[in-house]
Parts: structure tokens; C-alpha cells; sequence
């Protein structure tokens, strides 16, 4: 194996939806997160919120670190350990948000701003590295991706329906809306990796041509003169 193919072994496939936690990489959205799920004023335990906002979203994310947020933000006051309910499971606490919380949650909701997509856009990075492979490898990964993309818009669509036809919540239901973002992302993402091989077999064609004209020829070789034609 070439060191550009080495390179290349260690690229994680195209995950599909909902078998990858959400890395949840800044520290501040996770906090809001649990206050905006503690916000209409119910006191809940941590694993009720948690599944609340995997119903909702369609999105899987790590329980320690949603354990941490709310230990986090109870040292902080904006939230409150509560009593539990007679019956209850004692082992698990349930939590409500403090005045404070929702001041803190309500100041966010009206200053904050969408935040910068490509900055966690790792097909790019990986379509990156994979350029720098021998073209076998990258003809057999984008086979591979596109295959494995494929399957994912396929799961979406069905998740897509499957949320249509759930019974309507007391609340505004998302994640058909969620559902419809990400399968145009599928969409996108397959869209680029054609774009992406189309551009990759002229540069393999037009390379393949330079290398075979004779003036590289004598040029490899060392017979060319320099400045003659």
C-alpha cells in the first residue's frame, strides 16, 4: 500500500442518520438546550428530557454528557433539583428551571444566530484527503460513499413518513421538518460527489494525456532543450 493510499485507509464511511451521536461541540448550545426543554416549566429527570428532544428531532446524543449539562447548570442556579413525585423512581432527580434560567434561556433565544455550517462539514474534508490518494482508491471510495449516501437518503425518506403519520402532539411537531432539511442534504451530498468524480476523471484524463505528448516525453527522459518549442 502507497503512503497516499495509507492515508486514505483510515477514512471513516458515510455514517447514515442516527447512528452517530450529536457531537454537540459547543459547550453553549448543549446548556440551552436542556433550559429550552425545561422551559414551559415542568419539573423533569434528565433521561425524560433527553428522550423528549430524541422524539423530537430525530437526533441520538450521548446521556453522560446531557448529565453533566444539568449538573453544570444546577451549580450555576439555572436549574433546581425538585422534589419527586410520590411512586417515583428515586434514583432519578427531577429538574426545573429557575427564574434565572429563564431569563438566561429567553436572552439567548432573541440574541442568538444561526451558526456556520461548513465549520463541521467533514465529507469536504474527507473528499480532501481522498484527492490525494492513488485514483483506484478514489474510483472504489466514492463508489463506496455514494452507495452508502444513497442508503441514507433511503432510511431519511422513511423516517420522513413514518413522522407524518405519528399521531399530532399537543406541540408543534419539527421533526418532519428536520426530517425534510436532512434528506436535501443527502440530496446535496450525493449531488457533490458525482461533481466530485465527473472533475476528478478530467483531471485523471488531462493528466493521463500531458504525461503520454512528446515534449514530456522528452522531458522525462532528459533529451529536452530548453526554449525549444
Amino acid at each position: 500500500m502507497s503512503d497516499r493510499t495509507r492515508r486514505v485507509a483510515d477514512i471513516s464511511p458515510v455514517r447514515a442518520p442516527g447512528r452517530r451521536e450529536t457531537a454537540f461541540r459547543e459547550r453553549g448550545l448543549q446548556r440551552y438546550l436542556v433550559l429550552g426543554l425545561l422551559r414551559e416549566g415542568t419539573a423533569r429527570h434528565g433521561y425524560a428530557l433527553m428522550k423528549e428532544f430524541q422524539r423530537g428531532s430525530g437526533t441520538r446524543m450521548s446521556s453522560g454528557r446531557f448529565y453533566n449539562t444539568l449538573q453544570r447548570l444546577t451549580a450555576e442556579g439555572l436549574v433546581a433539583a425538585a422534589a419527586n413525585p410520590s411512586g417515583a423512581d428515586a434514583r432519578r432527580t427531577p429538574y426545573r428551571i429557575t427564574s434565572t434560567g429563564v431569563a438566561c434561556f429567553d436572552t439567548w433565544v432573541r440574541n442568538a444566530a444561526p451558526s456556520d455550517t461548513l465549520r463541521d462539514d467533514d465529507l469536504c474534508t474527507r473528499a480532501f484527503l481522498l484527492a490525494t490518494a492513488e485514483p483506484a482508491t478514489v474510483s472504489a471510495t466514492l463508489t463506496r460513499w455514494r452507495a452508502e449516501m444513497w442508503m441514507r437518503g433511503a432510511t431519511i425518506e422513511e423516517a420522513c413518513a413514518a413522522a407524518k403519520r405519528r399521531p399530532h402532539r399537543a406541540g408543534f411537531d419539527v421533526l418532519p421538518l428536520f426530517l425534510a432539511r436532512r434528506l436535501k442534504h443527502a440530496a446535496a451530498d450525493m449531488e457533490f460527489l458525482d461533481d466530485f468524480r465527473r472533475a476528478y476523471d478530467r483531471w485523471t484524463s488531462w493528466r493521463a494525456s500531458a504525461r503520454s505528448s512528446p515534449l514530456a516525453t522528452e522531458m522525462a527522459s532528459g533529451r529536452h532543450v530548453p526554449g525549444r518549442p
